[in-house]
């Protein structure tokens, strides 16, 4: 027994490895992260994007990179916006892999503050699937590499000494209702919230049918989207039935109901 007690005496004064530590919190206040374009890359399916832009907030939020992160349209205030970030993703390169050959996807990220539009910085990134993954699978990986290049991005990124965005043409709004930059001339006729996120309530007959709003994947009906002020296009597409395609003008902090009603398809 004694034996026994002095053999086991080392390995009870071995310590045990730590629990990670969460990594410290990033001092933005808030990242806004716009729906990835794809390019109209026909391999890509809407919902594939759709786990992806979940997933890589919830991995976001879990890194800490900010203290929110929110889907394009979410309000943001004018005191938040200038510590806040907004990513704009696009997918450059996919390639789904196979049985035994890894998939592949990259990113070109545009990160910009907030307040004014201004560049913090582009980031692409590179990322791979293991082989024979299913769909699900591949959009959580993806999103986890996507959420780290995005933190280790920002780690000294310090917005106070960003250079300000370029003039705008006194036509165009600054983002989210930031003051207008010293020397920019604004337009009597634009109004001081020109930039308030307005809302389409899109509903269509037959139900479930797959909304596009300027080339972006934005759901299924029923949705409630927002919107910026804007002239945007409008499809709506079902299997067996024909697109239904609109151009609408929507003003500021405005709300529209817009049914669509789509006619089958020939046989």
């Amino acid at each position: 027994m004694k034996r026994l007690a002095l053999f086991l005496l080392p390995l009870l004064l071995i310590p045990t490895p730590q629990a990670s530590a969460k990594p410290a919190p990033l001092n933005f206040r808030c990242i806004v992260l716009r729906h990835f374009d794809t390019g109209n890359n026909g391999m890509i399916s809407p919902q594939f994007v759709n786990e992806i832009e979940q997933n890589t907030i919830e991995f976001l939020l879990k890194d800490q990179t900010a203290s929110m992160v929110v889907p394009d349209g979410a309000a943001v205030s004018p005191a938040d916006a200038a510590n806040s970030l907004l990513l704009e993703t696009k997918i450059t390169y996919f390639e789904k892999g196979g049985l035994f050959a890894l998939g592949k996807i990259n990113f070109d990220i545009g990160i910009y503050r907030l307040s004014d539009h201004a560049l913090v910085r582009d980031l692409p990134v590179n990322d791979v699937f293991p082989p024979n993954a299913i769909e699900k699978a591949k959009a959580r990986i993806a999103a986890m590499g996507l959420a780290q290049y995005i933190r280790k991005g920002l780690e000294f990124v310090n917005l106070a000494s960003v250079p300000a965005a370029a003039a705008q043409p006194a036509a165009a709004a600054p983002a989210y209702g930031a003051p207008v930059p010293a020397g920019v001339a604004q337009a009597p006729a634009t109004p001081a919230a020109t930039d308030v996120p307005s809302s389409v309530q899109l509903t269509s007959l037959p139900t479930g049918a797959e909304i596009t709003i300027d080339g972006n994947y934005q759901g299924s009906t029923p949705s409630t989207i927002k919107l910026r002020p804007g002239t945007h296009s409008i499809k709506v597409t079902k299997n067996g039935f024909l697109p239904w395609v609109r151009s609408i003008e929507i003003g500021s902090g405005e709300s529209r109901s817009i049914a669509a009603e789509l006619d089958p398809a020939k046989p």
